[in-house]
C-alpha cells in the first residue's frame, strides 16, 4: 500500500483541482484534521456519497457536503438558477464530484497503476458519522469553503 502522507497529499491536490477549477469554489485545507467539530455549525442536511475502488490496494472514498452548498455547486455546474434544479440534479453532481476527485487522486498518486472505480452511490450521513473511528486505515481531509465545510475520507481495506 502507498504511504499515508502520499495519499493525503494526492487527495488534497485533487480536491483543490476539482473544486477550484471545475466548480470555481475557493477552498482552504486546514493542516489539522478537526473533523469532530466540523459539522457543528452546519444547518440543514448533509449529503454523503460513497465510491469503492480496487487496484494495487482497495477501499472506498466518502464525500460529505452540506445540501445547501451542494445545490449551489450544482446550479453553477449546470449553469442554471438554483430554484430550477432538482434533488436528482444535486445527487448526480455530488456523486460526479466524488468520481472526479477519486479518479484525479489516483492519477496524481501514480499514473501508471490501474484503479477500478465502482459506481458512486448516495449513503446516509448518520451511518458515516456513527461508523467513523480513528483507525490508521481512515484518512480524513476537512475542507473549508466560504459558505460551509465539506469533507473527503478514504478508507483502505485491510
Amino acid at each position: 500500500m502507498m504511504e499515508k502522507e502520499s495519499l493525503m497529499m494526492a487527495m488534497k491536490n485533487s480536491i483543490s483541482e476539482v473544486l477550484e477549477m471545475m466548480f470555481f469554489l475557493p477552498i482552504d485545507l486546514p493542516d489539522i484534521a478537526l473533523s469532530e467539530g466540523l459539522w457543528g455549525s452546519v444547518t440543514g442536511d448533509i449529503l454523503s456519497a460513497r465510491l469503492g475502488f480496487s487496484g494495487p490496494f482497495s477501499g472506498y472514498f466518502i464525500f460529505c457536503v452540506p445540501e445547501k452548498l451542494a445545490a449551489s455547486l450544482t446550479a453553477g455546474f449546470l449553469g442554471r438558477e438554483e430554484d430550477s434544479i432538482t434533488e436528482n440534479h444535486v445527487t448526480e453532481t455530488v456523486t460526479e464530484i466524488l468520481n472526479m476527485i477519486a479518479g484525479n487522486t489516483f492519477s496524481i498518486l501514480d499514473n501508471q497503476s490501474v484503479f477500478d472505480l465502482d459506481i458512486p452511490e448516495m449513503v446516509s450521513f448518520d451511518d458515516i458519522r456513527n461508523r467513523q473511528n480513528s483507525s490508521d486505515n481512515i484518512m480524513v481531509i476537512p475542507v473549508n469553503t466560504l459558505e460551509n465545510p465539506l469533507e473527503l475520507q478514504m478508507i483502505i481495506n485491510t
